[in-house]
């Protein structure tokens, strides 16, 4: 399908992903724990004394491993598509898959913790 107007493939895109994000929602178990996080996030920035940037760089932070949770789902389902019977490189693949979502949730709690911690050693002057 080709586009002649940018707009309307602005649009498209647009309403594409939103179905992703719909679908992901509705039946990504993962996604829905990781959704649930992000608004625990949210209440915890509003809560916290953190700067702006500091508050923003945790927040992407997360959103990133959402948007790895989508690659992770997306992929998944195209090995789920190749075959439903077990194979050794599928399963190498899937478990590489989530790996790379478990090495992002390990870096967010890094983060978090050198924020808070230098946080607690250097408020922000008000």
């Amino acid at each position: 399908m080709t586009y002649k107007n940018p707009l309307k493939r602005i649009i498209s895109a647009s309403v594409y992903s939103l179905q992703g994000l719909a679908y992901a929602v509705k039946n990504e178990q993962a996604f829905r724990y990781e959704a649930v996080v992000l608004v625990v996030i949210g209440i915890l920035l509003w809560v916290m004394p953190l700067t702006l940037w500091q508050g923003l760089f945790l927040a992407g932070m997360w959103l990133i491993v959402m948007a790895l949770e989508l690659v992770n789902s997306a992929a998944e389902k195209a090995f789920d598509l190749i075959t439903q019977d077990y194979h050794p490189l599928v399963k190498a693949g899937k478990d590489m898959l989530s790996a790379s979502v478990f090495v992002m949730v390990s870096f967010n709690v890094m983060c978090w913790v050198i924020v808070i911690v230098s946080t607690c050693i250097y408020p922000a002057a008000e």
